[in-house]
């Protein structure tokens, strides 16, 4: 399937950090342009090819990584998958190429390598809004103590299933019970590209107890 550039308005684009808990600022913001998505045999093409907008501390710069925030032209929030800037400037371009490789018709230590090639610096995020931090209970108490509502934000999975883990930054919402560092906590919300609820399939434990906050996935020593 050939690209087939679709038009994109408020595009907000920011650094791709793998596996980093933070969020940082935008490098470009207010963006209009074109994003498509392409195939070739087993090959994707993704391209997004801006042609105004305003540069924000001190812009993409060519060969670093990127993602973007995007609305199409129906009014629907995106995010793009993280591309490389192929071209800076106040008409930036960014590119990338990714293969599908097929590891489950393979057996053995072939196929765990191609895993590897096929699917590297994986990251998925999801725009939540309407989201609650709960203080984690485990399972068996009867009891529900929230620290956050109302909140918005994005949760980020990083790497691939069943070894990534999940990231979650909240801003805002009305804090219930005071939250500090280090407190286990789980998190639910609502997908705002679907407008279904979300809840998040992990236990977390608090880095940052401002605002906004931020939650990393609490890991056991034998999941490591």
């Amino acid at each position: 399937m050939a690209p087939f550039p679709t038009p994109v308005t408020q595009v907000r684009v920011y650094p791709y950090i793998p596996d980093a808990p933070i969020i940082v600022p935008p490098v470009f913001t207010g963006g209009a342009g074109t994003y498509s998505v392409g195939t070739l045999t087993t090959n994707i093409f993704y391209n997004l090819d801006l042609t105004s907008g305003e540069a924000e501390n001190g812009g993409p710069h060519a060969g670093n990584k990127y993602y973007a925030v995007c609305k199409d032209a129906s009014g629907k929030e995106f995010t793009t998958p993280w591309m490389t800037c192929l071209k800076a400037g106040p008409q930036p371009q960014f590119g990338r190429t990714t293969h599908l490789g097929h590891p489950m018709h393979q057996t053995g230590a072939d196929a765990g390598s191609d895993a590897a090639v096929a699917s590297p610096d994986i990251a998925y995020q999801i725009h939540l809004s309407d989201i609650a931090v709960n203080a984690y209970v485990p399972p068996t108490e009867p009891l529900l103590i929230p620290l956050i509502e109302g909140g918005k934000g994005i949760a980020t999975f990083a790497g691939l299933l069943p070894g990534g883990s999940w990231s979650v930054s909240v801003a805002s919402g009305e804090r219930v019970n005071p939250l500090h560092p280090g407190m286990t906590a789980t998190i639910s919300g609502t997908n705002v590209a679907t407008g279904k609820p979300f809840h998040i399939p992990a236990v977390f434990i608090t880095k940052e107890a401002g605002d906004p906050a931020i939650f990393v996935q609490l890991r056991h020593p034998r999941e490591n």
